[in-house]
């Protein structure tokens, strides 16, 4: 019986190394490009549209179904999304209609991030590098037919 017991032990010790070697790998690769600073490209643009006035996802099912009718009053227009990736940080930006709104903005390391004009007709957002490197990036977004659109300006010192 021993002998079998052992061998037990010695199966679950295996499979709880993979387990964990598995996770450590599995953390490496999915964070291999987090921190990278990224180059003087103008940035990458990302579009998306939102499904309802707040929220990009579907509404949540309810557990009892109303027989009452929704209100029969005219939806508003989608909301447009747009993120803006590249020198200083990110912004993403949402326009519904004609007026942009900031969904948010984040600096990357080494830079700082200021927000400029928070819209309705345009945002202004400015990423400024920390130290020696003196690097600015001045982004510019407005709502152009219902998309907001960025104008980007940078500048190393």
């Amino acid at each position: 019986m021993s002998m079998r017991r052992s061998a037990v032990v010695a199966v679950l010790a295996w499979l709880a190394v993979v387990a964990v070697g598995s996770s450590v790998v599995w953390v490496v690769i999915s964070r291999a490009g987090d921190g990278i600073a990224p180059t003087a490209d103008p940035g990458v643009v990302v579009t998306s549209a939102g499904a309802g006035p707040d929220s990009p996802t579907a509404p949540a099912a309810s557990a009892r179904p109303s027989r009452r009718p929704t209100s029969s009053g005219t939806p508003g227009p989608v909301a447009q999304r747009r993120t803006w990736q590249g020198a200083g940080g990110l912004v993403i930006a949402q326009c519904r209609g004609p007026a942009i709104s900031l969904v948010s903005s984040s600096a990357d390391p080494g830079f700082r991030v200021e927000v400029g004009d928070h819209g309705p007709e345009q945002l202004e957002v400015h990423f400024e590098g920390q130290g020696e490197e003196g690097r600015e990036t001045e982004l510019i977004a407005r709502c152009v037919d219902g998309t907001p659109e960025f104008d980007v300006a940078s500048t190393d010192d």
